[in-house]
This record gives structure tokens, C-alpha cells and sequence, in this order.
């Protein structure tokens, strides 16, 4: 009978050190470089990804740097391929840096009942978008996720279950890309990805889209992080075409892993960022009309550390959710 329907337990969860955890896999699996208290390198092909002990060393947190200028005329061009790449893999978050193309990796490691395939899931994210390559599948033995009690084999469906029956969301609009719910009175929407083990949420904002149609070349990677730029950088921000920006934040389950707290914690510094830029642009009129100029990245994350949306409004009520 249904109220008899076997409830199925999660394995422990981790709650140790990201950095740590990060460490130990690679000293085992790969080419370490170089190791500090606070940051390790480890070659990747011809590249080298950056690990470093985040903030909240809950998240998981790295980077790498390619040379864009033999790829892209302008840094218009860049802007507009690399957030379009982006847009198709959304667990890596690229910026135009100073010449060079910036791509960082930032996802919460807590709660998983296997870390070392979150960090298994980084090393194959950085190697799909700087080697072109796809070499590390999971197999079907580690797609077994929870949620409240019921099993799931793919992330997204979990989400979508916590979402609809545990916070009780309204659906608001559902297509076969996507499905969007009412979230206190903004518009998150689940993109129904296809790799199994992985999620993401977004946020969608039009911010810029009267910039865009006052000049196309407008929108510099400086603008594009006006909006939303703040350390940590848990969510990825960008912008297509027509000047509609969006938010998003993206996470990934490993087999026995109890997702709701997971999706809580993602959930909440997705909302804590729109809270974020909601007040920065009130603030800042004229960096949607580009009377305010940004001449740096660096320029727009101090501004940026000003708005707190724990001091705003904040997410205390997804905390316990």
C-alpha cells in the first residue's frame, strides 16, 4: 500500500574538507605539480587546473586559464562564444580575464555520500571544455541518489521531487527543455539536462537587454559581470543575444547521497546572488545604460561585495528547509 512504501536510507554524508578530500584524490589519480596549505596544481593535458581551499571549504572550488587572443578577434566575440559554450555546461563558469579566458569550477561538496567523485566530476568537466575530450563516464552503479526517502537515478528528477513535493513550489511554466516554478515570487527554473548525475538551476533576469539595443558591442565581459560578480563565484552569470541575462548554479549527486540538503544549500546561494543584483542595480542605474563604466573585473567585484543578500532579505528561510 502506499503509506507502506518502503522508505530507503542514504549512506553517511561528507562534511569534512573540500580542499582536502580534493588533495588525496589527486596525489592518488593524478599529476600533481605543485602543493601549498591552501592551493595545489595538477596537469591536464597541456594545461594546468588550480585547486584552492575555498572560503567555506564546504565548496569545491578551481580554476584554469587558456590564451583566447589567437581564437578571438574581440573580447565582444569572446563574450558571445564562450557564454553560448557555457550555456551548454553549466558546471563551469568562464570569464574573459586580462587576454586571457578564465574557466573556474565551483560546486558544494558537502553532503555527498562519495566526494571523491565530485571530484572525479571536476576533473572531467575541465577536460571536456580544455581538451575537447570526454574520458570520464560514470557508470550506472553511481547513479543512485535520495531524496525524503525515495530513490532516484538521475539528479534532475530528484530536484524536481523536492521542489514539488517537499518545498511545495508552483509550477509556473514546463516545456521539454525546461520547467520553471514559482519560488516566493521569483521564477527558478530546472533545466531538464541530460547527464544524469548533474543539475541546474536558473535564474532569469533582462537586465541588460536595453543596453544591447542601444549597441551590440556594449556588452563587455566587465558589463556582463556587473550585474552579479561577487566572491565565492557559486553561480555563473551571462547574457545571450537579445541582452536577456541570466543566473545559474549548478551541482552534482554521487550515489548514495542524500540530495535535499544539497539542494537547499544550492538553492540558497543561487537566491542569496539575485538578491544581490536586485540591489546592485538599484543602486547602479547606469550600468544598464552605460553612463557608469567598469574598467576591470577586479573593479566589479569590490562594488560588488557591497550587497549581501544575507543583510537584505537574505535566505534564512531556505536554511532549514
Amino acid at each position: 500500500m502506499f503509506w507502506k512504501r518502503k522508505k530507503f536510507v542514504a549512506a553517511t554524508s561528507f562534511t569534512g574538507s573540500a580542499f582536502d578530500a580534493a588533495l588525496d584524490y589527486c596525489e592518488a589519480h593524478e599529476s600533481i605539480i605543485s602543493v601549498s596549505t591552501n592551493e595545489f596544481s595538477l596537469q591536464l593535458g597541456n594545461f594546468t587546473v588550480n585547486v584552492r581551499r575555498a572560503l567555506d571549504d564546504h565548496w569545491l572550488e578551481a580554476q584554469a586559464s587558456f590564451d583566447i587572443r589567437s581564437e578571438y578577434d574581440s573580447p565582444a566575440y569572446f563574450y558571445n562564444q564562450l557564454t553560448q559554450k557555457q550555456f551548454k555546461h553549466m558546471t563551469l563558469i568562464v570569464d574573459a580575464h586580462e587576454g586571457m579566458g578564465l574557466v573556474r569550477f565551483n560546486q558544494l561538496m558537502q553532503y555527498q555520500a562519495r566526494p571523491e567523485k565530485h571530484v572525479y566530476n571536476m576533473l572531467s568537466a575541465f577536460e571536456y571544455f580544455l581538451c575537447g575530450s570526454e574520458s570520464r563516464p560514470w557508470s550506472d552503479d553511481d547513479l543512485q541518489f535520495y531524496c525524503d526517502g525515495r530513490k532516484f537515478n538521475n539528479a534532475t528528477e530528484a530536484l524536481l521531487f523536492y521542489l514539488r513535493k517537499v518545498r511545495r513550489c508552483p509550477v509556473t511554466n514546463q516545456t521539454d527543455g525546461h520547467v520553471t516554478f514559482d519560488l516566493g515570487g521569483a521564477n527558478v527554473v530546472v533545466s531538464l539536462v541530460a547527464v544524469p548525475h548533474e543539475f541546474v538551476l536558473r535564474c532569469g533576469f533582462n537586465d541588460f537587454e536595453n543596453l544591447a539595443r542601444g549597441d551590440r558591442n556594449a556588452l563587455t565581459p566587465h558589463y556582463f559581470a556587473a550585474a552579479y560578480r561577487k566572491l565565492p563565484l557559486h553561480t555563473a552569470s551571462y547574457c545571450f543575444n537579445d541582452g536577456i541575462s541570466e543566473l545559474a548554479i549548478s551541482g552534482t549527486l554521487t550515489a548514495g547521497t542524500e540530495a535535499r540538503p544539497i539542494f537547499t544549500a544550492t538553492l540558497a546561494a543561487l537566491y542569496q546572488v539575485m538578491l544581490d543584483s536586485t540591489e546592485r542595480i538599484k543602486m547602479n542605474p547606469g550600468l544598464l545604460t552605460g553612463k557608469q563604466q567598469l574598467q576591470s573585473e577586479q573593479e566589479s567585484i569590490l562594488q560588488a561585495k557591497q550587497f549581501q543578500g544575507d543583510r537584505t532579505g537574505g535566505v534564512e528561510f531556505l536554511r532549514d528547509a
